[in-house]
């Protein structure tokens, strides 16, 4: 399987005249380790912004239904009031 970021990586480091392979390929060896860390590091920040705001609006939304709420209904509470007509 072919990455086009190491392709072009390879392209670019040709046209600057590297002549040296085992150099070349260090190089680059060092250029996508670093590449790679950085994606990871953005990857895991956005994993834990995502998982925070999960977090957070759960929380809120159960905080608003702490204690259980009686609901009557209107139909019947209309219906037995007879100032109602």
């Amino acid at each position: 399987m072919s990455d086009p970021l190491e392709q072009r990586l390879k392209a670019l480091m040709q046209q600057a005249g590297e002549e040296n392979d085992a150099h070349e390929n260090e190089r680059l060896d060092r250029v996508l380790h670093q590449a790679h860390l950085r994606g990871g590091l953005l990857d895991l920040l956005t994993l834990f912004a995502r998982w925070g705001w999960v977090v957070s609006e759960g929380s809120a939304r159960g905080v608003r239904h702490a204690r259980p709420v009686r609901r009557s209904n209107p139909s019947t509470s209309g219906a037995s009031d007879p100032t109602a007509e």
